[in-house]
């Protein structure tokens, strides 16, 4: 019968020993990797709960709701077309019609606005055209942020007051970089009311912060993803393309522009 050396019996006692050791530092690695994740995941779920409240709360800044469930479309006075979605500017009777599709966060729509736009109003005035405006506000989705839907219910808050023209022209004048959605702030929409006279009354400033408008303002954006427009700004002459922008991507001259006006009319 064999036996075992007892030199042989110490090693292995000694070999045990160290591989039960290596368990338990084994064990112990794992159960504090273990209490990391969880920390670590209750750290991101505070955090992801801290940038959920932080952008419900920015994007209410100043108040209101931009929630349309349940609230009628009720369009602003003097509002024109199909599901009464157009805000017009100029005489009725006028023998033509410029129809202008924009979104107040559009950078190229600024561009257009800025060099045309008081050639525009111009020959509005003398009765060339009457313009229709279609304030879209798609920028929002594709951006993020409030700024186009809420400048737009500003604007028809504007059209309530019989202020349209001059606080469309504020709100280009004004406006911030396409990612930046300044607009947003309902506060900073009411300090450029503060741009024309008689605009920033209290039932403007309620107007503004009860987003009154947010519904007709989502119409009008439904609208304009039925026409299938495509981009702002479209410039349209009795629904024939006007040329607003070169190939740069720059607002035509106002020369250039008069002379299609002149073509299409034929004067």
């Amino acid at each position: 019968m064999g036996t075992t050396k007892p030199g042989k019996k110490a090693e292995r006692r000694v070999s045990a020993r160290e591989r039960m050791a290596a368990e338990r530092q084994r064990r112990a690695a794992a159960e504090k990797r273990r209490r990391g994740l969880i920390v670590g995941g209750s750290v991101v779920a505070v955090l992801a709960i801290a940038a959920t409240v932080g952008i419900v709360v920015g994007n209410s800044s100043g108040g209101g709701t931009d929630d349309v469930r349940g609230r009628p479309v009720t369009p602003p006075p003097g509002a024109a077309g199909p599901g009464q979605t157009v805000i017009p500017d100029g005489r009725a009777d006028a023998p033509a019609v410029l129809t202008v599709y924009e979104d107040f966060r559009c950078p190229f729509c600024d561009r257009v606005e800025k060099t045309l736009g008081p050639t525009i109003r111009q020959l509005a005035d003398a009765g060339r055209f009457r313009v229709e405006y279609h304030i879209a506000s798609f920028l929002d989705d594709r951006l993020g942020g409030n700024g186009s839907r809420r400048a737009a219910n500003a604007a028809a808050c504007a059209q309530q007051a019989g202020k349209f023209r001059d606080y469309h022209e504020v709100l280009f004048a004004n406006q911030p970089d396409e990612d930046d959605d300044a607009f947003g702030k309902r506060s900073r929409l009411l300090d450029l009311a503060g741009k024309v006279d008689g605009l920033r009354t209290p039932a403007f400033e309620a107007c503004v912060n009860d987003s009154t408008f947010a519904p007709w303002v989502k119409a009008v954006e439904a609208d304009f993803v039925a026409k299938d427009i495509g981009g702002t700004p479209t410039v349209l002459l009795d629904g024939r393309p006007v040329t607003v922008l070169d190939r740069g991507g720059n607002a035509v001259s106002p020369d250039a522009f008069r002379a299609q006006v002149d073509q299409a009319l034929g004067t």
